[in-house]
C-alpha cells in the first residue's frame, strides 16, 4: 500500500471522527433543553419500567435518555413499540428539526467511521 492511500484513510477517519464527536457534544448541549412536558408525559410507567426510569435519570445515562427523546421527536414512528407515537407533538418545532438533523448526521458519519476502522484493521492489522 502506498503512503498516500494510508494518508487518505487517516484523513477520512479524522473528518468523520470530528463530525461524530461534534454530534455527541451537541447532544450534551441539548440535554437541558429537552422539553419538560415531553419528559413528564412519557418518562414514566407504563412507557418505561421503574428500573429504566431509575437508570436513565442520573449521570451518565441521562444523556442516553436525551438521545431517545430526540429520536422520538425527530422520528415519531420510532416510538411505536412503546406506544409513544404522539410524543413528538409535545416537542417544539425547533427541537424536532434539530433532533432530525443531529441524529441523521450522527448516523451518517458513524457508518463510514466504522467502515474505515474495519478497512484499516483488514489492510494493516493491529
Amino acid at each position: 500500500m502506498s503512503i498516500e492511500f494510508e494518508l487518505v484513510l487517516l484523513g477520512l477517519f479524522v473528518v468523520f471522527l470530528f463530525i461524530t464527536m461534534g454530534c455527541l457534544i451537541a447532544i450534551l448541549v441539548v440535554h437541558p433543553f429537552v422539553p419538560k412536558v415531553m419528559l413528564r408525559a412519557y418518562f414514566k410507567e407504563p412507557y418505561f419500567s421503574a428500573t429504566e426510569i431509575e437508570i436513565f435519570t442520573g449521570f451518565p445515562l441521562g444523556y442516553m435518555r436525551t438521545g431517545m427523546f430526540m429520536r422520538l421527536a425527530g422520528f415519531p414512528s420510532s416510538g411505536q413499540k412503546r406506544g409513544m407515537t404522539e410524543a413528538y407533538k409535545l416537542a417544539p418545532r425547533w427541537f424536532r428539526s434539530l433532533s432530525r438533523i443531529l441524529l441523521t448526521l450522527f448516523f451518517l458519519s458513524m457508518a463510514p467511521l466504522v467502515i474505515l476502522i474495519l478497512t484499516w484493521f483488514i489492510l494493516f492489522g493491529l
